[in-house]
């Protein structure tokens, strides 16, 4: 909390003080300075983006026209102890304190590798690719990258702010509006938030190669939607780059003041959202619920199938466009790193970098994302989504080449009161990854739940709120656990699997959190294929591959 935001609940709680205190010598002067130092605290509050401020100042402001009444009334002196003024005074405290308590200037998680961690912004164009989605027929494809890095040493350089001036303004004024349907200002504190991040600061040289991570955001995410986990990796030694996919992602501000936006046209679509036929409403209704809520994996088999087939009638570009638009913006961010096309600014960075083999990571659609460069990349040596579903069709029934970890968040959160659940939790991802035969049985495939956290509960959101607010929005499990969680799965998982380091992983790490962590079975699928026929089982993959082949194809 702001020491401004401090000090306004100090004078606002000095007022029901003196208040009550009838018996004080200055008290009416008193009274008097409290709530006039109180609205002049809400007002700087208010004028440096914190908007949670102003209700203190409202309730400033009632506390002095009370005041003034009481004056014009000249009231006579009353003894004994006010408890109904009293009451109302400290409830309306209260009521001040709630948004600077529900929606806080947050701090980061300390990072707690051996190193500082720099970062830097740039951009990347790639010229061979044209009038993607939304632009221009002849625009290329332009694409906004950030870099956390180990750090040789931090004097003298500046610490990145969690959201600059310029992003304020466009990326997390559009997340207020279009996500949330809040006024623009409403993530306007973010700019008191700091990092731990410092902009530009050497990299790390000790003559070793660092490995190489690659994330993807969510849909309308935003770089740093991730910035904790960024710098717990960057801190332990890897580089991780960030790509903003232009027009999936909320307004993207490029390093030289560009800003790209979804066109207006495209949000006010979105927000108002299209009809489906009678048709597709049930078709997928019926598959969704069989999809999710059925008590077998027959019943879960045909549902999902009939989702996929669902994808191909909707026709938005989410579905058919968009999902290998991303995995060609990352490989392109690969090859043109890889062959030194990228700004001088980060030639240092590259130098040290090992881009021969790298890691993919990414939350929700960039989840999707992740998995599938684990079968398009050639450099991919492990790859983690982080509670992403599957819009790239790729995985189903088949071995993930590389070792792989999915994240979910807690499926009882979403579905888990629903009459005739099954005893077994499901996994959106189940089919997915492994053949069916031999689901269960790669030691190199964990797949895992956070209790207690929600869909936004495995990015930053953690942090945004606190009390009933965040149990809503993220979930009962407390932020910052719920990051250190994230961090030390998935940071350990690349030690393994990328770094070479033994780290004890799994096995260590469900020790550490048995209450917080479960591991997410899949074996029952394996029990459910292999008693079956070689006719039955390839009449299910047919129908598989049929669902999957676009009809116009």
């Amino acid at each position: 909390m702001l020491t401004t935001d401090i000090l306004l609940l100090i004078s606002l709680l000095g007022f029901c003080v003196a208040w009550f205190w009838r018996g004080l010598g200055p008290r009416n002067a008193l009274l008097w300075s409290l709530a006039a130092g109180a609205v002049v605290l809400a007002a700087v509050g208010v004028f440096d983006s914190r908007w949670q401020a102003a209700i203190g100042g409202i309730v400033a402001v009632m506390f002095l026209l009370i005041l003034a009444i009481r004056r014009m009334r000249r009231a006579q002196p009353k003894t004994g102890v006010p408890i109904i003024s009293g009451t109302m005074f400290v409830l309306l405290t209260g009521l001040a304190f709630a948004p600077l308590y529900l929606v806080p200037v947050f701090s980061l998680p300390e990072p707690d590798g051996p190193h500082a961690v720099g970062v830097w912004d740039f951009e990347l164009t790639d010229d061979s690719r044209l009038g993607v989605l939304y632009a221009a027929d002849d625009e290329p494809r332009r694409l906004a990258v950030r870099v956390w890095y180990p750090a040789a040493a931090t004097d003298g350089y500046t610490v990145r702010p969690y959201a600059t001036e310029a992003e304020l303004e466009t990326t997390f004024s559009a997340i207020a509006v279009e996500e949330f349907g809040l006024p623009s200002f409403f993530l306007s504190h973010l700019k008191h938030v700091d990092t731990h991040s410092y902009e530009g600061a050497p990299v790390l040289d000790d003559g070793q190669p660092l490995p190489v991570i690659f994330f993807n955001h969510g849909l309308n995410g935003y770089l740093s939607q991730n910035s904790a986990l960024m710098e717990h990796l960057a801190s332990n030694g890897y580089v991780v780059f960030s790509i903003a996919h232009t027009y999936d992602a909320t307004p993207i501000v490029f390093p030289n003041g560009d800003v790209i936006r979804l066109p207006a046209t495209e949000v006010k679509k979105r927000a108002e959202g299209t009809e489906p036929s009678e048709e597709l409403k049930d078709l997928y209704l019926a598959s969704g619920l069989k999809w999710q809520q059925g008590s077998t994996y027959q019943d879960r088999f045909e549902g999902g199938v009939g989702m996929v087939e669902t994808t191909w009638m909707v026709d938005d570009r989410v579905y058919d466009e968009s999902p290998w638009v991303w995995v060609a913006d990352t490989l392109f961010v690969e090859d043109a790193l890889a062959n030194g096309q990228a700004p001088n600014a980060i030639a240092d960075i590259l130098d040290r970098a090992d881009l021969t083999r790298v890691g993919h990571l990414g939350m929700s659609y960039g989840g999707s994302t992740a998995a599938a460069l684990a079968y398009e990349d050639p450099r991919a040596a492990a790859a983690v989504n982080l509670d992403g579903s599957d819009f790239h069709l790729t995985g189903w029934n088949t071995d993930i080449p590389v070792p792989f970890m999915m994240i979910y968040s807690d499926s009882t959160n979403a579905w888990g009161a629903v009459e005739g659940s099954p005893a077994r939790p499901f996994g959106f991802n189940d089919f997915l990854y492994e053949r069916f035969e031999t689901a269960g049985v790669r030691e190199d495939i964990i797949r895992l739940q956070v209790k207690g956290s929600n869909h936004p509960g495995v990015t930053d959101s953690q942090l945004m709120t606190r009390g009933p607010l965040h149990k809503l929005l993220t979930g009962p499990l407390e932020g910052q656990r719920a990051l250190e969680i994230l961090n030390r799965f998935i940071g350990d998982f690349f030690d393994t699997y990328l770094g070479g380091i033994d780290s004890g992983f799994p096995a260590d790490q469900f020790a550490a959190y048995p209450d917080d962590v479960v591991l997410h079975d899949v074996s029952g699928l394996r029990e459910w294929w292999l008693p079956k026929t070689a006719e039955e089982r390839a009449a299910l993959e047919q129908k598989l591959e049929e669902a999957q082949t676009e009809p116009s194809q």
